[in-house]
Parts: structure tokens; C-alpha cells; sequence
């Protein structure tokens, strides 16, 4: 069944090399669909008739301000059950010499331990999770 998939632990250092960041922890969550980030702040403005998503990321050490030209908004079901809208990007992951372009939903995760979670559309296909370990890629 794992054939050729590569097992990692329910924490990975992981890069976001589109945003800026080098390392950051993320958590490997695989009962959520999608994968999430934290931003800071976040606006969309309109510039010449087309819209702009306006995002500034703080993690990993790195505080940037990245502007999306393509973007949308999903509708998001937590684990408690409350829905949110929520914006969605697409960014690479890299996560030991693997690169994954994925989409992930912006949310503010700032009273959360972890400001990463890669979810089961990020891992589908590629990764299998031991989630008796941590950082198994190094």
C-alpha cells in the first residue's frame, strides 16, 4: 500500500520557498482536507479594475508581504463543526528535496501552537504518516 510513498512524522521542518521562508514547523494533519497557513494581515485591494490579495506572513523567523494576483474563497468546515470562509492560495512546499505546489487556506493561527498544517490533499499520493514520529526527514 506504501509503495514508493515517503514516510514522515506528525511534525516536519518544511520551507515555503514562494513566501520566503526557509524553516518553519509545520503539523501533518491528516483528518483536514486542505492545508492552512497563519498570516498576520491580510487585504484585498483593487488595482486597475483587477483584485489583489494583500497577505503579510510572520513565521519562521521571516516577516514578509507577498500580493496574489490569483486567488479565491472557500467555504471551510472545522472539526467542531463551524464553518468559515476562508482566502485560498497556491504556494510550494518543500519538504526535504521534495517541492509541492498545493493549495493552502489562510487562517489566522496565531493562538495555535503550529502555524503550519498540511493536510490529506498536500500527503495524497506522496506521503504516508508515522505519527508515532517527528521529524523523520531531518
Amino acid at each position: 500500500m506504501t509503495r514508493g510513498l515517503i514516510t514522515i512524522g506528525r511534525l516536519e521542518h518544511i520551507a515555503l520557498p514562494g513566501l520566503g521562508v526557509s524553516r518553519v514547523e509545520a503539523k501533518i494533519d491528516t483528518g483536514a482536507y486542505r492545508s492552512a497557513l497563519h498570516y498576520q494581515k491580510l487585504k484585498v485591494r483593487t488595482i486597475e479594475g483587477m483584485k489583489q490579495l494583500v497577505v503579510t506572513f510572520q513565521m519562521g523567523g521571516v516577516r514578509k508581504t507577498k500580493v496574489f494576483r490569483s486567488f479565491k474563497r472557500v467555504t471551510v468546515k472545522s472539526s467542531n463543526g463551524e464553518t468559515s470562509r476562508r482566502y485560498l492560495i497556491s504556494t510550494q512546499v518543500k519538504l526535504n528535496g521534495h517541492i509541492v505546489r498545493t493549495e493552502v487556506t489562510l487562517f489566522d493561527r496565531s493562538d495555535m501552537k503550529y502555524q503550519v498544517l498540511l493536510g490529506r490533499k498536500f500527503l495524497r499520493g506522496r506521503f504516508v504518516v508515522d505519527v508515532s514520529g517527528k521529524r523523520l526527514l531531518g
